[in-house]
């Protein structure tokens, strides 16, 4: 397998290039300490080890002799790469990678765009160079201005609150964004609407699992078959319009075309684990789409396990995008190298995998997939944990690195209670409570939400101005729900209702990102089922009444639940205050709310416990 050029700390593309003669710079302190001191401006590039246009732009671009000598001497150059750095790429992006953005020494945007060709990063670079030479009254006040139109807007932000405006409408309105971005023609979902100019936008797809799952979960909240169906459809549409690889198996990226054809290549560890999450809850609620698609899961996560699996228990992040290798054959793939694999592990993306491993292991009955995803699940504990300092990011050369990002503490909060439910572990249970504490200790804000970087970290540049991401909160939102249901601890679900109330307001505009924040608040806003199974034996050893009640529950075809595995010994507490009997075991309980079902011992009668409870049919 080919490496990735490295000269520490970049990567560049793992073809022939001279990108590394330009003098980069890491994004901090000292570059812009060093672009103030000698009056220049900086070139940010923003790229990803994965991201087929950036190598392009490495070996023609930043290989160009005219570009290097430019560079060199009239800019400070500094190198991103967006997995290491996402916080930066959230505040830089252009709209896609690779990201070309020409900053002032304090760090504020001049302009921005993708990728740029050996001509047109010369004229750009030029451009910019005489705009700072001879207009920089006029560049120094455009940045002002926009710097106090972000001061203003925060401040605007900070002010607003919205509690008390969630109701079920906000899954209507996710719904009806859905109905009308969707294309049932061919399946998917359009990036622009219909009545848009642009072509491209148009044409492009992607996965979008989290408003496939929104679909699924709506289909049992409201009973509409029609929007399961259209789920699995758009799940088999990719699978046999080309965004499915199935010589190697996974998911690439994106396809730039309606029908799923001529994809972007680059296959990553996190769309992997969201489309098979996906995948599994869809499978698990319709028969024909279980089957259906059955072989592009074998070989999707046989993929996770082969080509992005790692040795000490970590998924690896991404696999490069490399065309011609992707347009052979099996015969021409099995003489020719494979692309290169980017070796780091990034805790958000590993989490995201475990999932997708844990839920269809549950779905198709493989105690192995499920296995491998507590592994993974297992590392992340083992490795990527900074005690109470939370998740580090990256696991880079056989030690962790980098603390401080939400997106990294809010899906390894799913992933711990997802592990929870499926294993029973008291450990998976403790550390999801103690991440929680992190996560109320250094990221949030009280009567609004959680910051994508903690209070200590890095503020150089735009750094300075934390963001407060729809996605991770929401994530965050789940994870105390699930938590606060699981514990019956009401703090935990005060602040995931508060956290989803600051975000209340304008989504019509949020698009298709408003899928997993529905879902959510639909969750927070309904009653939905516990199962509480009472097990004789300690977690781990064979039970052959509570065991078939565990799986059974795992696999139930509802909207949503928790599962729980209980011991009069270790949880106590709990079973007194939902009053369950501490001398019987070897049963389950359905509880909603307060309200618990008699003791159950045949797996059948769990959906007619449920259907009783909630008062309402299970679809």
């Amino acid at each position: 397998m080919v490496e990735y050029s490295t000269e520490a700390p970049f990567r560049f593309s793992p073809r022939p290039n001279r990108a590394h003669e330009i003098p980069w710079r890491e994004c901090g302190d000292e570059a812009f300490a060093y672009a103030r001191a000698n009056d220049l401006p900086v070139l940010l590039s923003i790229s990803g080890t994965w991201c087929h246009w950036c190598h392009v732009m490495d070996e023609k671009t930043y290989s160009d002799a005219a570009v290097i000598e430019l560079l060199s001497r009239r800019f400070v150059a500094i190198r991103v790469d967006t997995d290491a750095r996402p916080d930066i790429n959230a505040r830089y992006n252009a709209g896609g990678w690779p990201t070309t953005a020409f900053l002032d020494p304090e760090g504020e945007v001049i302009a921005k765009t993708t990728y740029l060709d050996p001509e047109q990063m010369l004229e750009a670079l030029r451009g910019i160079q005489e705009s700072w030479l001879v207009n920089r009254d006029g560049v120094t006040r455009d940045l002002e201005a926009a710097r106090a139109t972000r001061a203003a807007e925060r401040t605007a932000e900070a002010g607003r609150r919205t509690a008390g405006l969630l109701t079920p409408g906000v899954l209507d309105v996710a719904l009806e964004i859905l109905d009308n971005a969707f294309d049932f023609e061919r399946f998917g979902f359009r990036e622009a609407p219909l009545e848009s100019s642009d072509e491209d936008r148009l044409r492009l797809r992607f996965p979008h699992a989290d408003a496939l799952r929104l679909w699924r979960y709506a289909h049992h909240r409201r009973g509409t078959p029609d929007i399961l169906k259209q789920a699995a459809s758009t799940f088999r549409a990719m699978i046999d319009g080309g965004l499915y690889d199935a010589i190697d198996g996974g998911f690439y990226r994106y396809a730039t075309q309606a029908d799923w054809s001529l994809p972007h290549v680059e296959k990553l560890a996190a769309d992997q684990g969201a489309i098979l999450l996906a995948i599994a809850e869809i499978a698990g609620s319709d028969v024909d789409a279980h089957e259906a698609m059955r072989e592009a899961v074998e070989r999707t996560v046989e993929y996770v396990l082969t080509t992005l699996g790692d040795s000490s228990g970590g998924l690896r992040h991404a696999q490069d995008a490399d065309e011609a290798y992707a347009a052979l054959d099996a015969d021409g793939r099995a003489g020719r190298e494979a692309p290169a694999v980017d070796p780091r592990i990034i805790t958000a993306s590993c989490a995201q995998a475990a999932r997708g491993l844990l839920a269809c292991g549950i779905t198709y009955g493989r105690r192995d997939w499920v296995e491998r995803g507590l592994r993974a699940v297992d590392f992340l504990v083992s490795r990527m944990r900074a005690g109470e300092a939370g998740m580090y990011h990256a696991y880079v050369d056989g030690a962790p690195e980098f603390l401080g990002l939400l997106a990294d503490q809010a899906y390894t909060l799913l992933a711990l209670l997802h592990a929870y439910e499926i294993s029973g572990g008291e450990g998976y249970l403790e550390q999801a409570r103690s991440l929680a504490r992190t996560l109320a200790d250094d990221f949030r804000e009280p009567g609004r939400g959680f910051w994508d970087t903690a209070e200590e970290h890095d503020d150089v540049a735009m750094l300075s101005e934390p963001l407060m991401p729809l996605a991770e909160n929401a994530a965050v939102a789940e994870g105390l729900i699930w938590l606060g249901r699981l514990t019956h601890d009401e703090r935990h679900l005060e602040v995931a209702l508060e956290t989803l109330n600051a975000f209340a307001t304008g989504l019509e505009a949020r698009g298709l990102a408003i899928a997993d924040y529905a879902r959510v608040v639909d969750r927070m806003l309904s009653a939905e089922p516990e199962f509480k199974i009472v097990a004789e034996w300690a977690t781990g050893e064979p039970d052959r009444v509570a065991d078939p009640l565990h799986a059974e529950a795992l696999r139930l075809p509802l909207a949503a639940r928790t599962v729980q595995r209980l011991s009069p010994v270790e949880n106590t507490s709990l079973m007194e205050a939902l009053a369950l009997p501490l001398d019987v075991t070897k049963v389950a309980y359905v509880c909603v709310g307060s309200r618990c079902s008699s003791p159950l011992t045949d797996p059948e009668q769990l959906l007619d416990a449920v259907e009783s409870l909630t008062d309402a049919p299970v679809w």
